[in-house]
């Protein structure tokens, strides 16, 4: 398949699907969905795959919906069938017959119904386009998508010259949907006109008839690749009740026995699909997990997939930004600092992007206030977002910063189906960092960096609120039954904005302590490696420093106390390592990631000071100065 662009993370998965064509009627083909945030790179992947696969010998349909047109099933249908009738040249009988049945008008009686259908199928056989009623009839049966002169006329030539010489065709036609309905084909007009459900199921039998006619037409090799339907903006009304039915429709025929359908379709969202089960939602617990994009294949596809109805539904997330994009000083900073989003990555990379050191790279964030800027509209409940944002964890959030209402797991829902959580590894969660490849291990929900970012951002706006929160947290973990008090060093170090700030000699004084009574050998030698989890799980906490102070000025003021002297203690030293990561974790606070060669050297300071395990601080030492970069 020449035609594809190999290279790209979408190619294995479409390149298997499309070639299922052998034996006809017997390979289930999926309903990809593209998900990711908006910005996430879905519509290019779409129109990227509508160039690289060319439409000879095979149809390729590209349908982008929009909600302001208020479309339905009948009319996705339309504007499908339209492209594969019209432009490729795909016979749909069944398709056509049951949406004049559907076009009729449901307040005529029995006889004066049966004798539109007739004369809607006996039409001219060349329809005049300057005959306002006959334009009117054809409009009818076509998809609300603006007065396309052109198009409508040869639409209404091709159903003209169907029709004059189509008898035996509408038979078929005809006799399929009257076995399908168990009765006159004309009931079909008072199921769509009741409404509600039994509107839901004329369009389900429309999807079958289209369906059947996929079916019918890629029963003979013409086509040398199954049929690809591209669907942008799926979340939309129409584009999930479309979705819906189509898998809804496969199911009946599946049951029924009849041959699976040759329809591929790819459809893009930026929300987690209605309808959809079987799959764990991003956020959610769960097994079966959506594959990242470039490792979705048919195969696995097969091998994960739901029962049922739900079989057919196969989610792939997009792919974030890679690090490193560009070429630019600070595109890794960027990075860590969207968290790979792509929408993100690229607003800060163009203006970040001439950036010529760390304090200029700061003075343009806060300038422009860019993280103001960039927080997305509509969010729901922002104000217990910004609270959540200020703990590791969504439930940790949901435990300490509780509403006594139920408005929590409505909320978590909510950012689930926008696609605003994700998971991360508990030990990774304790550290603050975010490895390039999933270390497995029990895994965590947590709020998306990039929007976790921007609520923090928002919330240190508020001084007062910010610390509140965090004494709330603090709290937290000191209960009894909780007992975390690295968790609580966590939150008080997050409330320091300046080096007189006792809550930061207390930080030092909790990890000078437990330094003493780790520094002894354990079963498994030195107990020192338990305390460098701990000065991790510290030093992850965000902060609320300022961002209009020169950084070399600030993290003196931080890292050095006023009481310090030439023969620094282990005090001193932990106190430097502490103020030294906790910048190094944060972007904005070492865009260059040149605070871990501080990091190192403190380590190896600290390891004269100790009795056991040197060769553990020695390797934290080695792992900074290998790995500068977060």
């Amino acid at each position: 398949m020449a035609e594809f662009m190999a290279d790209d993370s979408w190619y294995p998965l479409l390149r298997e699907c499309l070639q299922r064509t052998h034996p006809p009627g017997q390979h289930e083909l999926p309903v990809i969905f593209l998900l990711g945030l908006a910005g996430t790179g879905k519509t290019a992947t779409l129109a990227q795959i509508s160039r690289s696969v060319r439409k000879p010998p095979s149809p390729v349909v590209n349908l982008a919906l929009h909600p302001a047109h208020g479309s339905t099933v009948a009319n996705v249908i339309q504007r499908i069938a339209y492209d594969l009738a019209a432009l490729n040249k795909v016979h749909l009988p069944r398709t056509v017959f049951t949406l004049v049945v559907l076009g009729l008008d449901p307040e005529l009686s029995r006889a004066q119904l049966e004798d539109q259908l007739q004369r809607r199928l006996q039409g001219k056989a060349r329809i005049d386009p300057n005959d306002a009623a006959q334009w009117r009839d054809i409009a009818s049966l076509l998809p609300h998508i603006g007065i396309w002169l052109k198009l409508l006329v040869s639409v209404a030539e091709l159903l003209g010259r169907r029709l004059e010489a189509a008898d035996r065709v509408h038979r078929v036609a005809r006799m399929w949907l009257s076995g399908r309905l168990g009765g006159d084909v004309l009931n079909l007009v008072q199921e769509q006109e009741i409404g509600g459900e039994r509107a839901g199921n004329a369009w389900g039998i429309l999807v079958e008839a289209f369906l059947e006619d996929l079916a019918h037409a890629w029963a003979k090799p013409r086509h040398a690749r199954n049929c690809l339907l591209l669907l942008d903006d799926a979340d939309t009304p129409a584009g999930s009740a479309f979705l819906q039915a189509l898998v809804a429709a496969r199911a009946r025929r599946s049951e029924a026995g009849a041959s699976a359908d040759p329809l591929v379709v790819v459809a893009a969202s930026k929300t987690w699909p209605k309808g959809m089960t079987g799959w764990a939602c991003p956020g959610t617990p769960g097994a079966r997990r959506p594959p990242q994009l470039a490792a979705a294949t048919y195969e696995g596809w097969l091998r994960r997939r739901g029962d049922g109805a739900q079989r057919w539904w196969y989610p792939v997330l997009m792919p974030g930004s890679p690090t490193g994009r560009t070429a630019a000083v600070y595109a890794h900073a960027v990075h860590e600092l969207t968290g790979g989003y792509p929408y993100a990555a690229g607003k800060l990379g163009d203006l970040l992007g001439n950036a010529e050191d760390d304090d200029e790279f700061r003075a343009i964030l806060h300038e422009k206030d860019a993280l103001r800027r960039l927080m997305p509209d509509h969010l729901p409940r922002r104000d217990l977002l910004m609270a959540w944002s200020a703990a590791r964890n969504v439930d940790d959030a949901e435990n300490a910063l509780l509403d006594g209402t139920s408005t929590a797991s409505h909320l978590r829902r909510e950012l689930a189906e926008r696609l605003w959580l994700t998971t991360q590894s508990t030990a990774e969660n304790r550290r603050g960092t975010w490895e390039r490849s999933s270390t497995g291990g029990e895994e965590i929900t947590v709020i998306h960096p990039w929007l976790r970012r921007l609520l923090l951002h928002h919330l240190a706006a508020e001084p007062e609120h910010w610390d509140k929160v965090h004494e709330t947290m603090e709290s937290f973990y000191r209960k009894q039954e909780v007992a975390d008090d690295a968790s609580a060093a966590h939150h008080m170090l997050a409330r320091v904005v300046d080096g007189d700030d006792p809550r930061l000699e207390a930080v030092v004084t909790f990890l000078n302590e437990r330094f003493g009574q780790l520094d002894v050998v354990g079963r498994g030698g030195s107990r020192l490696s338990e305390w460098v989890e701990l000065y991790e799980q510290v030093t992850a906490a965000p902060n609320r420093l300022p961002l209009d102070r020169p950084l070399a000025a600030l993290y003196d003021s931080l890292a050095v106390s006023p009481a310090d002297t030439e023969l620094r203690d282990r005090a001193s030293m932990i106190r430097t390592l502490v103020v030294a990561r906790w910048f190094w974790l944060d972007p904005i606070l070492d865009p260059s990631g040149r605070r871990a060669t501080e990091i190192a050297h403190e380590f190896r300071q600290l390891a004269g000071l100790r009795t056991t395990g040197r060769s553990i601080f020695t390797r934290e030492a080695e792992t900074y100065e290998r790995h500068p970069q977060r």
